[in-house]
């Protein structure tokens, strides 16, 4: 008698997304802020931090770009943009009825914390005027981490499967405060670039933590 059901051997399978794609991500851009780190701590980017840093702030002058470019630097500083993550998490927490994605983004932005931190203290880096603060050096920027973190962060966990464009507004709006910073002289380039890659290795791995998926059958 015919039931309907294809034979165990034919049942369909689900297939789950490789991670293969993040971890290899992840590996890349974990490899070059490791290298990059090693030139930086070397001394072997002075010239064209010093180039770059003419380029977008000739003379070191404060004027009308100067102050366009605040406007974001100060908007979307560290302390500001990362209030998004927590009010993000409690919220997403609160509509599944899960301490799931609360943890998952206090992770992501523990993670990308430590690491720019232990990054700083290590290399007490001076920044474009000479100056290392009390919480460390220049390298790598801790304001494009927490942009690119806390945007990133915040698409990793509203979306069991981001979008190209959802990647492409974070990179625009990171790269807007890398500009901004530059502009500024506020960072040198390679401190930029430092803080990209830094925060590109930790959202490819974050995207792939199991606290990321919602949970199933009700569990909290």
């Amino acid at each position: 008698m015919l039931t309907g059901r294809l034979p165990a051997s034919r049942e369909p399978q689900t297939r789950r997304s490789s991670p293969r794609g993040p971890v290899l991500l992840a590996a890349v851009a974990l490899a070059c802020y490791v290298a990059l780190t090693v030139v930086v701590a070397a001394d072997a980017t002075q010239g064209a931090d010093a180039a770059a840093r003419e380029f977008f702030r000739p003379h070191d002058e404060w004027g009308p770009t100067q102050i366009r470019a605040d406007l974001v630097v100060e908007g979307l500083k560290p302390r500001n943009i990362a209030v998004l993550l927590p009010v993000v998490g409690a919220l997403v927490a609160l509509y599944r009825r899960s301490w799931r994605p609360l943890v998952y983004v206090a992770a992501v932005a523990a993670l990308a914390g430590v690491l720019t931190v232990l990054t700083k203290l290590l290399l007490l880096r001076p920044d474009t005027h000479g100056m290392v603060l009390e919480y460390g050096g220049s390298y790598p920027s801790g304001h494009a981490v927490a942009v690119m973190v806390s945007l990133g962060a915040t698409v990793l966990v509203l979306t069991s499967r981001s979008r190209w464009w959802h990647w492409f507004l974070v990179g625009l709006v990171g790269l807007g405060m890398s500009l901004a910073l530059l502009v500024q002289a506020a960072h040198w380039l390679t401190d930029v670039l430092g803080g990209l890659l830094l925060a590109v290795t930790v959202l490819a791995a974050a995207s792939g933590w199991p606290l990321r998926e919602p949970p199933q059958h009700g569990s909290r």
